[in-house]
């Protein structure tokens, strides 16, 4: 019967990708475990949670009903009331937080050292942000966090791969200090160990207020219509910008927005390194706490999100990646 539930087991994950043959061995005999061993306190924190969700949305509710019946403020009780259950709910999202935290830095490292990356949830060197900037990647910001860096190396190219949030500082009529996000997403880079002759960066097309050139660069026509009506090409290199900007490229980089549930997506080749920024939620999130650890679905999300990243990586053929 044990014999059974191990090939049972063996059968979750799609190993087609290379990078991932043998990776249902590799769950069945370390991630499987660990994360058997952890269920039984994510069941006690979801009980404990609900318990402490309900006290407090009873308490906001007695409340509620004291002003209402004492004081009839009936709109005053409502607001009440209402405070209670996001409170509730509140209390019991954070009672997970840390089984959270702990579950997506696990399945994290175990499945970047499955494939020989590395993965660090903080205190790692940011990338060049002013390089992005400079080249209109990303807007200017006043402050910036950064989290979740993947780096490794994929058929020879060396990447990193991080989560970051831009935040620009403004004030108010009364001169209150206030934060407005101006970039959360993916910033990725990629080296192929190969020179580039110019600069070339592609942006989402603006219409009427696209330039014909752009940090010193000029606007490049794309060689399908529909990249053309999606992105704006500028470059220092028209000839090397067409080679590179290939229709089965451009497509990668649209799917990569795709699969991390992004948006605007924008790249460029700068300083021999292919440079991706694309606004999307967080990635890498371990799942719901209210379901079972060793629900697979968890891994396999973000065993979906990792082959993004090869299919960029993979994607852009094999001439990007000649030797210097």
């Amino acid at each position: 019967m044990e014999a059974m539930e191990a090939i049972e087991t063996m059968e979750y994950f799609s190993e087609d990708r290379p990078e991932f043959s043998g990776f249902n061995t590799f769950y069945d005999s370390t991630i499987y475990p660990y994360l058997l061993e952890k269920e039984q306190g994510r069941i006690e924190r979801v009980d404990k949670g609900k318990k402490y969700g309900v006290i407090t949305a009873g308490s906001f509710a007695l409340l509620a009903f004291f002003l209402s019946y004492r004081f009839h403020h009936f709109p005053a009780a409502g607001i009440i009331a209402l405070a209670g259950i996001v409170g509730g709910f509140g209390v019991s999202y954070a009672m997970l937080s840390e089984i959270r935290g702990e579950t997506k830095k696990f399945l994290m490292e175990s499945i970047c050292g499955f494939l020989g990356w590395d993965f660090q949830e903080d205190g790692f060197e940011p990338p060049n942000l002013k390089l992005h900037k400079a080249n209109k990647l990303l807007p200017s910001w006043d402050r910036v966090n950064f989290e979740d860096k993947m780096s490794g190396t994929v058929n020879g190219a060396e990447f990193t791969f991080c989560e970051a949030h831009l935040e620009k500082e403004s004030r108010d009529s009364k001169g209150r200090q206030q934060w407005s996000t101006v970039f959360r997403g993916i910033l990725m880079e990629v080296d192929f160990h190969r020179a580039f002759l110019g600069r070339t960066v592609v942006l989402r097309d603006a219409g009427i207020f696209n330039f014909k050139k752009k940090a010193g660069m000029k606007k490049v026509g794309l060689a399908s219509p529909k990249f053309e009506k999606i992105f704006e090409a500028y470059s220092t290199d028209q000839v090397e910008s067409r080679y590179l900007l290939t229709p089965v490229f451009m497509q990668k980089l649209v799917d990569l927005e795709t699969s991390v549930s992004g948006k605007k997506i924008r790249f460029g080749f700068l300083e021999d390194k292919l440079h991706i920024a694309v606004e999307a939620p967080d990635q890498f999130e371990a799942g719901s706490m209210y379901k079972p650890l060793t629900d697979t679905e968890r891994t396999r999300k973000i065993m979906n999100e990792i082959s993004a990243v090869f299919d960029v990586i993979t994607g852009v053929g094999k001439d990007k990646r000649r030797t210097k």
